[in-house]
């Protein structure tokens, strides 16, 4: 009988991370020649796709995939933003969201874009998930039978064999990452605090090497998107001749966060300055339960930020901590799926260990 194991050791393992988010899909491509682990990012967003196909020869198809879920095709990738109306709602922010249809969307178009990487066989031996703090233990169990197996991820018929499939906190992934870039921590880890500000929720983490605290960790939602809400509250009573709806304007503003250089209303450049302000008291909310939660912090030696919101939350976190050793990790938006990878590979690496042993003890 071939067990999962014995899977892991016939060929050097395929192993990917994913992380789901509520504000966009993390996901990685392997490694590079000089060993970097390669990933990307794309929205979370997955409207139902549009029946009607504008592009010609002299039009370019957005970089979307078309993918079905449950008898229902879905629009997900880099350029969604292109196939969906300005003011809808498609942002998932209840914690059944990792068990949902979405979600399953958003999934299948991170395989899509792994699929050119991962050769004939199109299979990948350890897939490693992250869910946030207050979704780990209600839905890890269901969300790695979920994903286990074959999967049809595309209208071409495509199909992806994910072998095994594991799911952890999504901070540990950026703490597993830094250790990585840190190998000298790896004999001697100092307890740590991980605090990983996602879309929805801010989510803390309290470890010591592999060893978490469960007590001192934990989420809540003051995340991204509710700072984000509050900012475009702002810019919309301020400049509401515009006409532009709260929805669209968080979701320019979240664009703006990763990469735009300037913020435009129409044809017209914003000075955002003014509007930051009005986002604090999210940040403020949020920082306070972790200094609830964790308290002083005394036991405490390092505390890591990363995540999409690392730099909106650095300065308060500071303050609550200004005794601390406090480093922001870096491209902390991409570091929990990074993190996802070097855990797989870990993962993969003991299971091959193991399966040796086994074998010259027969």
């Amino acid at each position: 009988m071939t067990t999962k194991s014995s899977q892991l050791v016939s060929k050097k393992p395929v192993v990917r991370g994913i992380d789901v988010g509520y504000g966009h899909v993390k996901l990685t491509l392997g490694r590079d020649r000089s060993n970097t682990i390669e990933a990307t990012s794309f929205p979370s967003q997955a409207p139902t796709a549009n029946d009607i196909d504008l592009h010609a020869e002299f039009l370019m198809r957005p970089d979307t995939f078309r993918v079905p879920v449950n008898g229902r095709l879905y629009e997900v990738g880099r350029q969604v933003n292109i196939t969906m109306s300005s003011n809808q709602e498609l942002e998932q922010l209840d914690d059944q969201f990792p068990l949902s249809d979405g979600y399953t969307a958003r999934l299948y178009g991170a395989l899509n874009y792994m699929m050119p990487g991962l050769g004939e066989e199109k299979e990948i031996d350890m897939l490693v998930l992250g869910l946030p703090m207050n979704t780990l233990t209600k839905h890890k169990k269901a969300l790695e039978e979920k994903f286990r197996g074959e999967h049809e991820i595309n209208t071409k018929g495509d199909r992806i064999k994910i072998v095994n499939c594991k799911v952890h906190a999504q901070p540990l992934g950026s703490y597993a990452y830094f250790v990585e870039d840190n190998p000298d921590l790896r004999d001697a880890p100092p307890m740590t605090l991980i605090v990983d500000p996602g879309y929805n929720t801010v989510d803390w983490f309290v470890c010591q090497g592999l060893v978490p605290n469960p007590g001192q960790s934990k989420a809540v939602n003051r995340g991204v998107s509710a700072y984000l809400r509050e900012v475009a509250k702002s810019i919309n009573k301020a400049h509401s001749d515009y006409g532009v709806s709260e929805t669209e304007i968080v979701r320019m503003l979240d664009r703006h966060l990763i990469g735009d250089e300037t913020f435009q209303l129409a044809s017209d450049v914003i000075d955002l300055t003014p509007h930051w302000k009005a986002g604090d008291p999210v940040i403020e909310q949020a920082c306070q339960a972790i200094r609830d939660s964790v308290g002083s912090g005394g036991n405490i030696r390092l505390i890591l930020i990363t995540g999409g919101g690392a730099k909106l939350y650095e300065q308060r976190i500071r303050e609550k901590y200004p005794k601390h050793r406090v480093e922001v990790i870096a491209n902390s938006n991409l570091a929990n799926v990074r993190g996802f990878h070097v855990i797989g590979q870990w993962t993969a690496a003991s299971a091959m260990r193991a399966s040796t042993l086994a074998s010259r003890g027969a």
